[in-house]
């Protein structure tokens, strides 16, 4: 607005000057030269210059926008973490460790459920929580067990060691008879049975074993030949997986 008002007073000068120089008869002359040139040059200068006062408009292109694809987005489902616990399905051994070698803590009964804390999978047995064992856990074969909840979370555990057991308790000999007669002694001997994990017994004569008996036996009787001056020595020995232990020797001589 402000150039168009300059351009404006610019021509209004120029007629201005122009009509002074009309004639006062109508006659119309044309300016002198210097005037000419001097208005055109005023209305060039006009047309042309800028005003000082004005700024000059940039015009910037906007870009054209731009659409950046969305790489594609994989969904993470996390499971829901439930307790995992398992079921009896038949009474079963509850031990120290995953084995018939280990000691039985308790027998739970069956649809007992308990909480699974560790897994030994080569023999397929769960570790759980029991607060009936001194420990606060025990060993259950997985043959007659349903599981559920998160089972497959449990960490695998090592299996503790298997305990030393001591041998069984020997036997106490408390009656025996012999009788020589005629090349033929016959032995009998009774004993009281002290072991309560016994294997079996064996009958230990001259230090070789004569005779093998089944566990909680009490009793054994032979008859053998023999030559006069024979001296026997015998002992009862009973034994298991751990050992084997003998009673006071029995011994005599056939004449």
């Amino acid at each position: 607005m402000k150039k168009t008002r300059t351009l404006l007073s610019a021509l209004t000068l120029v007629l201005a000057l122009l009509a002074c120089n009309f004639p006062g008869s109508g006659e119309q002359l044309p300016p002198p030269p210097d005037v000419q040139t001097s208005a055109a040059l005023t209305v060039e200068a006009l047309l042309v210059t800028p005003s000082a006062t004005e700024p000059q408009a940039l015009l910037l292109e906007t870009p054209a926008p731009t659409s950046t694809p969305t790489a594609g987005m994989t969904a993470t489902i996390t499971p829901t973490y439930s307790v995992p616990m398992l079921r009896l399905l038949a009474n079963t051994n509850c031990r120290t460790g995953p084995g018939q070698e280990y000691e039985i803590v308790i027998t739970y009964l069956i649809w007992k459920e308990l909480e699974i804390v560790g897994a030994y999978p080569q023999l397929n047995y769960w570790l759980v929580k029991s607060p009936e064992s001194p420990s606060g856990q025990c060993w259950l074969w997985g043959e007659y067990v349903e599981v559920k909840g998160s089972y497959w979370a449990v960490p695998s555990v090592t299996p503790p060691p298997t305990a030393t057991k001591a041998p069984p308790a020997a036997p106490s000999i408390q009656e025996w008879t012999f009788n020589c007669s005629v090349g033929q002694m016959t032995l009998s001997i009774k004993w009281t049975d002290r072991a309560a994990d016994e294997s079996g017994y064996r009958i230990i004569r001259n230090e070789q074993a004569v005779a093998e008996l089944p566990a909680d036996s009490k009793s054994y009787t032979e008859t053998i030949p023999y030559a006069s001056g024979d001296k026997f020595v015998y002992f009862v020995e009973v034994y298991n997986a751990s050992g084997a232990t003998r009673s006071t020797p029995i011994q005599f001589t056939c004449q």
